[in-house]
């Protein structure tokens, strides 16, 4: 009897104890660096960001890099495109309706979105602009000295035509780097009474590359002779390579130059055929604004304060001679 009363009392032992690991006893301890989300927990910000376009390497570039730098600080990212107001307003409109915790506005003009980010703005939401231009409501803006780029491809223009001809200007005013950078050249051109602008069209807008060399093609049969035109001064790469092709179609590379701004691949590619006429750009790094701007944003996401809200990312001249490689 003495006997079965052991056995049982020995299983209600080992019952017990197996109970007890089961229900997380105090002799079970966590895995080593296990934290509840809570514990672990600094706040995952949410970061709407809308693009103009994805029509040009810029664009594209940037977008990227936005999103990118936004999940290596730990954001959560609602990435939008629209290359028209009301859609990216809307696009605006909704990342209010889910949430976000700041807004970035990469290019076109960002004044045209004034009374959607005011109102996201009143809510506590963080602005930032990439290369969108300025505004009061806007916590950080981040581009390249546009006035500067225009004015370096200016120069440029006016060396290589000797400060004399006849110039056409590609521009679209839709976006605020690209009015900025056609006042920079229409000042440089002051001091130069020998250059005149005969002629100028607004490419189109994503559609700028047909639009722009079917426009370029009907200047050129306007003033068809060599001398009639000079140079090509293109507010951004993509409609200088377009250019470039009706120039060089109507052979007339060896009387046109076209300078542009950006850095775009594409007009490397354009510059290195030994019979292009687009000879010089300035480069834009749309990589290193993307995540300038986006840092920014989370340190005032984070409660610090930044030195600067205005921050310019340098631009360099490429000619023939200093292409960068593929």
């Amino acid at each position: 009897m003495k006997k079965k009363l052991l056995i049982l009392l020995s299983c209600l032992i080992v019952l017990s104890l197996v109970l007890s690991a089961c229900s997380g006893g105090g002799s079970q301890q966590p895995a080593e660096g296990a934290q509840s989300q809570e514990e672990a927990g600094e706040k995952v910000f949410k970061v709407g960001i809308n693009n103009f376009g994805q029509a040009n390497f810029f664009a594209r570039i940037g977008k990227a890099a936005l999103e990118d730098q936004i999940k290596k600080n730990g954001g959560e990212v609602i990435a939008t495109v629209n290359a028209d107001v009301p859609g990216r307003v809307a696009s605006i409109e909704n990342m209010v309706a889910q949430g976000v915790d700041a807004i970035i506005i990469q290019e076109g003009d960002i004044t045209q979105l004034a009374p959607a980010l005011k109102e996201a703005k009143s809510k506590g939401i963080i602005i930032g602009s990439m290369d969108a231009g300025d505004a009061d409501f806007v916590d950080v803006f981040v581009e390249s000295d546009n006035e500067q780029l225009g004015r370096m491809a200016a120069e440029e223009m006016v060396r290589l035509i000797g400060e004399k001809g006849n110039i056409v200007e590609i521009y679209n005013d839709a976006g605020s780097m690209i009015r900025t950078r056609r006042k920079a050249m229409h000042e440089v051109i002051e001091d130069y009474p020998d250059i005149k602008i005969i002629a100028g069209f607004v490419y189109a807008w994503p559609d700028f590359f047909p639009d722009g060399k079917a426009k370029m093609e009907a200047v050129i049969q306007a003033n068809p002779n060599p001398g009639d035109i000079s140079a090509v001064y293109a507010t951004f790469d993509g409609v200088g390579v377009a250019a470039a092709q009706a120039i060089r179609e109507a052979g007339l590379q060896d009387h046109i130059v076209v300078v542009g701004i950006d850095g775009d691949p594409e007009a490397y590619a354009e510059m290195r055929k030994d019979d292009s006429p687009f000879k010089a750009t300035l480069a834009q790094d749309p990589d290193t604004m993307a995540r300038t701007c986006v840092d920014k944003v989370f340190e005032l996401l984070k409660g610090n304060e930044i030195p600067e809200r205005h921050i310019y990312i340098p631009g360099n001249l490429i000619t023939k001679d200093n292409i960068p490689e593929d």
